[in-house]
């Protein structure tokens, strides 16, 4: 593997950051070069975040190029759509497909696109395959909405576009999970896995 883009994209609040540590995690024990950065947005307020982050032997710069990215893990539908000029015919998606409208949008008044519109706009611009999971609702039945960030991780891990395997990723998740929430994060990592491994 020359290299692997990936971004991480949601709204403030829904442990994106994490789910970056886990992955750098997975990629240093592995002896691969992991490089981030990071737009934290308005994150206390539910704002757009997002990281950027490049795996790979020879990796130098941090930014990913337009129309360049292998995959795309959402938390939320239009923060998905918002990462849509990075898609190419190479591009997994894995989307939940619970929506958090921006406040402007109430303000405004502004129209925002259903899911279902999400992902065919994503399928035009060539992505190579959509995902969508049930992540939020997944983490609500386990306790916890915020669990949908392990609950994606789940999903993620099982499309083949990672250089690291399940158990792999799984066990970093173990390993940087507080002790009191290990236990709930592994069974929503377990959940998302099933829920893309049954399609």
């Amino acid at each position: 593997m020359d290299e692997l883009n990936v971004i991480i994209a949601g709204v403030g609040g829904q442990g994106i950051l994490f789910m970056s540590r886990v992955l750098g995690h997975v990629a240093v024990k592995k002896g691969l070069n992991f490089i981030q950065t990071e737009v934290h947005g308005l994150s206390q307020r539910y704002g757009s975040i997002h990281t950027e982050i490049r795996i790979g032997r020879d990796v130098q710069s941090p930014l990913i190029l337009e129309g360049t990215l292998d995959l795309l893990m959402a938390l939320e539908p239009l923060e998905a759509l918002r990462k849509a000029t990075y898609v190419n015919q190479r591009t997994i998606v894995v989307m939940d497909i619970h929506e958090i409208p921006p406040v402007t949008a109430y303000i405004e008044k502004a129209r925002i696109p259903d899911v279902d519109e999400i992902i065919s706009d994503l399928k035009a611009l060539g992505a190579k395959k959509v995902f969508t999971v049930r992540a939020t609702d997944i983490a609500v039945e386990l306790g916890d909405p915020v669990l949908a960030n392990s609950v994606i991780l789940g999903a993620a891990s099982t499309t083949g576009v990672l250089p690291f395997s399940k158990d792999e990723i799984r066990s970093s998740l173990s390993d940087l999970s507080p002790a009191r929430y290990r236990e709930q994060n592994l069974r929503a990592f377990d959940a998302g896995l099933k829920e893309v491994e049954e399609r």
